[in-house]
């Protein structure tokens, strides 16, 4: 990559470390969680082109990859399995664990081909000029990161298991993607959120990256908030996200500001309906109004995904009706 790229090592206590790693884009960074002890432990990787500055950090650490004895990516999105293949190639002892609702993307590095992209793109009633960046945003995605073999696939909602010196217990939290999971040490009260759970905004629920769908495909803003409450239920004491700063905030706090959000915007898009009828495009540009500048196409698409996950949530409650004219969907208000 062109730009100069650099790592951040910031330690949590003893034997755990936050290892900040930069992305392309926004946001600009992922943690990765290194559990150092008997069992080495790495809780998601980051995107493959940064697997050498992932080296680097653990070096700094005391460590190699063949010290590693288990990776496991917190689910199937390419920023946190992309460089689990760098380690397994130069350590074929280490195990690499998921759900296995995501399993298979991890496995087949899958993503949706141009065409498929091309179809769902068009029908959000994008415009000419963005169509084909937008379409072939999973060939970048995919670049990213390098399919790897999953050796452990979790199957339970729930699985217990050691993570450097603790028992911690892995908790499937399906929203951002249907096989997401959570790190629980129970001992400490550490939450380690994957996307599940970040700070300062609501996590997306994306549309269209479940592999073996055809487009479009929404994911369940219901299902992402009840998993929200079977974290709630642990009451942690520090959260750990994949992206952002560690906090301490009461987690019923934010899951109360997660639901005020996704109410505001079902609300606003309701009313923004009620005097007209919109493409998910089109609303997605007057709901979202500050997208610009160089990650326009990633924050285009990141919003279309939250936009249409609405409208499909709206849409199943009854306050929306979905309807195609020449290939785009639109979308218009019922009259309660």
């Amino acid at each position: 990559m062109p730009l100069k790229l650099s790592y951040k090592i910031s330690p949590i206590n003893d034997t755990i470390f936050r290892i900040s790693l930069p992305l392309p884009g926004y946001p600009p960074y992922i943690n990765v969680y290194l559990f150092k002890g008997e069992v080495n432990t790495l809780f998601d990787t980051g995107i493959f082109w940064t697997w050498r500055l992932l080296r680097r950090a653990l070096h700094d650490l005391g460590l190699q990859f063949s010290d590693i004895h288990q990776v496991i990516p917190s689910h199937g999105h390419v920023d946190h399995y992309g460089a689990a293949y760098a380690i397994a190639k130069r350590n074929k002892h280490v195990e690499v664990i998921t759900h296995i609702a995501d399993a298979k993307r991890i496995e087949e590095g899958l993503y949706n081909k141009p065409s498929i992209m091309l179809k769902f793109i068009e029908s959000m009633g994008v415009p000419k000029p963005l169509i084909v960046p937008l379409a072939f945003l999973d060939l970048t995605f995919k670049s990213m990161g390098h399919p790897v073999i999953v050796t452990r696939k979790i199957t339970d909602d729930q699985c217990s298991l050691q993570v450097g010196n603790y028992n911690a217990t892995l908790i499937l939290t399906p929203g951002h993607s249907k096989g997401a999971m959570c790190l629980y040490i129970e001992k400490e009260g550490f939450l380690f959120s994957g996307d599940h759970i970040v700070p300062g905004v609501k996590p997306i629920i994306l549309a269209g990256f479940e592999p073996n769908t055809s487009f479009p495909v929404a994911q369940s803003h219901t299902i992402f908030h009840t998993s929200l409450k079977k974290i709630e239920k642990l009451s942690p004491n520090h959260i750990f996200p994949a992206h952002g700063e560690p906090f301490q905030e009461k987690l019923n706090r934010l899951i109360v500001k997660y639901q005020k959000v996704y109410q505001f915007r079902k609300k606003r898009m309701y009313n923004l309906l009620l005097n007209n009828d919109y493409t998910v495009y089109g609303l997605a540009r007057q709901v979202f109004k500050n997208l610009k500048g160089i990650n326009l196409v990633l924050d285009l698409y990141l919003s279309l995904s939250e936009t249409y996950t609405h409208l499909e949530a709206m849409c199943e409650e009854g306050d929306v009706i979905k309807y195609n004219f020449d290939n785009t969907y639109y979308y218009t208000a019922t009259l309660l």
